[in-house]
């Protein structure tokens, strides 16, 4: 794994929104000493997996809501979103170098975050995983097999930083999850967190993310022959991300349109508010 960068944190403009999250993160890193264990991802894994079980024997799915789900899409979704800030805002002041190039020529994660969020991601795949065996639902097994194939895929070559940007997609299930827990809002209620989830699964799964894994292929394409890319990076590297991209891009779009659908029901008044909220009644 490359080490990470040297950070001119003083290049940032002070008061500025990558100033605060990078300060954020500096924070979590004195409470936490993550810069000792950020880079363990398996043991990051094992540990997430873990409280998840713990999570799911506390609440299971009171109120009808997978709580297991809301709090991997709070932490990730939220860590990834100050990553791709910093990404996008902060990278060429604190290092010199955009990202993803910086990531792509084998420079290192920016922060503790970037490394941190995939390998959380990973153990959720593994939790996913024995959900599914447990219930016996091969959707859950399915999940979980390719959570865990695409995270372990960058962690165990140890370029997990490169992969935050498409975690970008949580942010919508934070909202996702309290669909079909109609016991829980009034109908208003119900009505601004379908509105929330669509414009969030809107921005973050069609537009954002499908545009920083274009950014991540094509730099990755351009520097597949690159000595310092291929210093970290195997020679499958650009492949694997277009394939893993396309077929994600393309499951949220064929889910977009479903969505779209939905929501001309909802406000066409052929189909309530309260029902058929359920991701399986799309």
């Amino acid at each position: 794994m490359p080490a990470p960068p040297t950070l001119n944190a003083d290049a940032l403009t002070e008061g500025s929104v990558a100033a605060k999250f990078l300060a954020l993160i500096q924070t979590f890193d004195d409470l936490t000493g993550a810069p000792e264990w950020a880079q363990s991802s398996r043991t990051i894994g094992i540990v997430t997996a873990a409280l998840l079980f713990v999570v799911r024997k506390i609440l299971g799915k009171k109120y009808g809501v997978n709580w297991c789900s809301f709090v991997h899409a709070c932490v990730v979704g939220l860590m990834s979103f100050v990553g791709v800030w910093l990404n996008v805002f902060g990278a060429e002041s604190l290092t010199g170098t955009t990202e993803p190039l910086g990531q792509i020529l084998c420079k290192g994660p920016l922060t503790t975050f970037h490394s941190i969020v995939a390998a959380i991601t990973m153990g959720y795949g593994v939790f996913d995983i024995a959900e599914g065996m447990h219930l016996a639902k091969a959707d859950f097994i399915m999940h979980g097999i390719a959570t865990l194939s695409i995270m372990a895929y960058f962690c165990e070559y140890g370029v997990p930083e490169i992969i935050l940007p498409m975690l970008l997609m949580e942010i919508s299930t934070i909202n996702l999850v309290f669909l079909g827990a109609s016991e829980l809002f009034s109908e208003k209620g119900i009505i601004v967190n379908i509105v929330i989830f669509t414009l969030n699964f809107t921005f973050f799964r069609i537009v954002a993310c499908p545009y920083l894994w274009w950014e991540i292929f094509s730099t990755a394409w351009e520097h597949k022959e690159n000595p310092f890319s291929q210093a970290c990076l195997p020679w499958h590297f650009a492949y694997v991300v277009f394939v893993f991209g396309m077929f994600f891009n393309c499951l949220n779009l064929f889910w977009f349109i479903k969505i779209l659908k939905k929501m001309v029901r909802k406000f066409s008044g052929s189909e309530s508010w309260k029902q058929k909220n359920h991701v399986k009644e799309s």
